[in-house]
């Protein structure tokens, strides 16, 4: 409904003040993104873009979800500039251009009651930092169970589960192990009062939660109410979803902390036999 909306409005901008024998629009094409990184140092091209932010010659041609078709009543040579835009925290309401995904920018030619199609491929700025980045294809896990935790993040690779690379974290739980708590096994120095988020691709039949923990230069800590809840998905119907949570706020509050931590917790639920989590791409990525 919005991005019927979006064609709507955006169509009847074009048509106020043009002559009636001269509405013939040019149609653009933008496909689902693709993102390019450097596996050793930014992890794998995992995105969850959702929407195309659109500008022509400087222009805002308007958000619309991926793959859209839009008119545009012009032709000729022009300037294309186009945002990847995320589901911020998930929520759909609360759409905005991700902070750390360059543009992707092009001159193409649109031709009237012609299609010009466009498939952008976008990188990561190249001043975005990975202060954690755990794809789980190491001999480690960059998580360590908490003490009131009576299950543990094992790897998996059956190639039916796994969806990048050759293996992923999962979390099971049962009757008898229950709650599954954990946290980042490094220190994060994260910066206050700007942009940090946490990229996290997950497929579950069973909530997790995900929260911050901030540490002060006296030993003492913080551990903050769980940020977001990833709500369970049908048993048996489960795939892979990407989320990016937005740190800044929790990030924010504890002025004077030193280094933070990312925690998870899940408890089994009543309505299913076994509780299943299966995580991968888990990137903590700022300025």
């Amino acid at each position: 409904m919005i991005k019927n909306l979006l064609l709507i409005t955006l169509f009847s901008s074009f048509l106020i003040g043009c002559k009636q024998d001269d509405i013939t629009p040019s149609w653009l094409v933008v496909n689902e993104f693709s993102l390019t990184t450097n596996q050793e140092t930014q992890g794998a091209n995992s995105h969850g873009i959702s929407d195309a932010w659109i500008f022509m010659d400087g222009r805002s041609l308007g958000v619309f979800e991926v793959p859209c078709k839009i008119p545009v009543l012009d032709e000729g040579e022009h300037n294309f500039i186009i945002f990847g835009g995320i589901k911020n925290n998930g929520i759909s309401s609360t759409r905005i251009r991700y902070p750390f995904y360059n543009p992707y920018e092009v001159t193409a030619s649109l031709a009237l009651n012609d299609t010009l199609h466009l498939s952008p491929t976008i990188t990561y700025k190249g001043e975005t930092a990975f202060s954690f980045n755990e794809d789980f294809e190491d001999a480690g896990i960059g998580f360590v169970k908490g003490p009131t935790s009576d299950t543990t993040m094992i790897f998996i690779d059956d190639e039916d589960i796994v969806q990048h690379g050759e293996k992923c974290g999962a979390i099971f739980l049962t009757a008898t192990d229950s709650v599954y708590t954990g946290s980042t096994a490094s220190f994060m120095d994260l910066p206050q009062a700007k942009d940090v988020f946490l990229e996290l691709d997950y497929k579950n039949n069973n909530s997790l939660a995900m929260g911050v923990i901030a540490r002060y230069p006296d030993g003492s800590v913080n551990e903050h109410t769980p940020l977001i809840i990833m709500n369970p998905q049908t048993d048996g119907e489960e795939v892979w979803k990407k989320i990016y949570i937005d740190l800044k706020e929790d990030v924010s509050f504890d002025v004077g902390a030193t280094s933070y931590e990312i925690f998870f917790l899940a408890v089994k639920s009543s309505t299913v036999d076994e509780g299943r989590i299966y995580i991968d791409n888990v990137k903590v990525v700022h300025y």
